[in-house]
């Protein structure tokens, strides 16, 4: 895998992360690297020595995704918000055939069944979730009780974000954390808010990793139907509804074209 391609998958899965409704794992999945992320942010030393350069060339290409594409795709939310998600849905919609052949799933068991509804029925759920109306928590003034919601938040929010289909940022919307999280402590490096909230978002990443890792290992089917039905459930808080504007249906069908094309190109039918 060259350079450039694993940077371009982080700087991705950086953007994708900061954006209330799109999922940093589901970018993960769609380029096949879902796997590799998690034996890695899992500690597996094994893998981490394999996979040395991959962590540092995907960290680099997160990062810079995170701190120097923020401002651009809330210009993009702002101003052409349908063809952004037009573009991202045709991003999931392309990735569908690489993950269900990954899935390995020859013939659907109750077991598989019960984990792609229940996990489609929880996205249909927070659709109806209104973050947007939930007031935001001024963390400012830092006390004890809100360094330890700073903390949680950060933890909670980097779990939901490692899984295919629930954004993390909506969480942290959700329970009024995201201007404090990155607007705040990230966006403006205030200390010692930062530190809570990197701590936060390393004990969510590890031990979300290690119990993704666990289910991945012994249930592998039946974990990736889940991911399968948080993956369709995520389509309905992207889609913006039907419009006219011929470029977003030409965005959601080129991207899906290219994701389709770009996983064929690297052996993945």
């Amino acid at each position: 895998m060259s350079q450039i391609k694993i940077i371009f998958y982080g700087l991705v899965i950086g953007i994708s992360n900061v954006i209330p409704g799109v999922s940093g794992g589901t970018m993960a999945v769609v380029f096949g690297i879902y796997e590799k992320l998690i034996a890695v942010v899992s500690l597996d030393f094994k893998a981490i020595k394999e996979d040395f350069g991959f962590i540092i060339l995907l960290g680099i290409g997160i990062v810079g995704g995170i701190l120097g594409f923020s401002n651009v795709m809330n210009y993009l939310l702002l101003e052409h918000s349908t063809l952004t998600f037009y573009s991202f849905l045709g991003i999931i919609l392309g990735s569908f055939p690489l993950i269900i052949k990954k899935a390995g799933i020859k013939k659907i068991r109750l077991s598989e069944g019960v984990a792609f509804v229940s996990t489609f029925l929880i996205m249909i759920l927070l659709t109806f979730v209104q973050p947007e109306g939930a007031g935001q928590i001024d963390i400012s003034q830092l006390t004890f009780p809100l360094a330890i919601g700073l903390f949680a938040a950060s933890a909670i929010s980097t779990f939901t974000m490692i899984l295919p289909g629930i954004s993390g940022s909506m969480v942290l919307l959700a329970i009024g954390m995201y201007q404090g999280v990155f607007g705040y402590a990230i966006g403006q490096f205030v200390f010692p808010h930062l530190l809570i909230v990197v701590s936060g978002m390393l004990m969510g990443l590890i031990f979300g990793a290690k119990a993704v890792k666990i289910l991945m290992e012994k249930y592998y089917t039946v974990t990736y139907a889940a991911i399968l039905g948080l993956l369709v459930g995520s389509l309905l808080p992207l889609f913006p509804g039907f419009v006219s504007d011929v470029w977003a249906w030409v965005l959601l069908f080129g991207f899906a074209g290219f994701i389709l094309w770009f996983n064929q190109l690297n052996g993945e039918k």
